[in-house]
């Protein structure tokens, strides 16, 4: 079970365009439940949204049941197949454990099972402490933070072009 679940005003306050593929891989992956992904579409509704969304958004609580549903024909109906789902949830979860990590025993730890979970994606490898260093560089945790920082940086440069 994945101890990190987002919630709405989180993952929409740092990516208000996920699309509807990326929000089913959030939610199949545990990464945001069904109140949050409720909460996040809400706030991403305009007047072009379809019906779908709509109704995904209008959900009362007693009804988050039915929001996989919605979400998964949203995705079928409207999703390009070209993106990858995977990147926005690195992004958001490293964003979150960094702006939180005093909150946590292990943050590198997380970060590291972040790492195992993503199938080892090379942009981690640099936040993870059993990772080889580039020869003549020396390991500390500090280093190990500016790579999280840099790390975040270079996502949100990805996500802004």
């Amino acid at each position: 079970m994945n101890p990190l679940r987002l919630d709405s005003q989180y993952v929409y306050s740092k990516t208000p365009w996920l699309s509807w593929k990326e929000l089913f891989f959030g939610l199949e992956n545990g990464y945001i439940d069904e109140k949050a992904l409720s909460g996040y579409v809400c706030d991403a509704l305009t007047s072009t949204s379809p019906p779908e969304a709509i109704e995904l958004a209008l959900l009362e609580p007693q009804e988050n049941h039915l929001a996989k549903s919605l979400l998964k024909l949203l995705n079928e109906k409207y999703s390009s197949t070209e993106s990858d789902p995977t990147k926005p949830w690195i992004f958001l979860l490293l964003s979150f454990l960094f702006e939180n990590k005093e909150n946590y025993d292990d943050p590198l730890g997380m970060v590291e099972q972040l790492y195992a979970d993503f199938d080892y994606p090379e942009e981690i490898a640099p936040l993870v402490r059993y990772m080889p260093l580039p020869e003549g560089v020396e390991g500390c945790e500090e280093l190990l933070l500016q790579n999280w920082r840099m790390a975040l940086s270079n996502y949100k440069s990805m996500f802004h072009q």
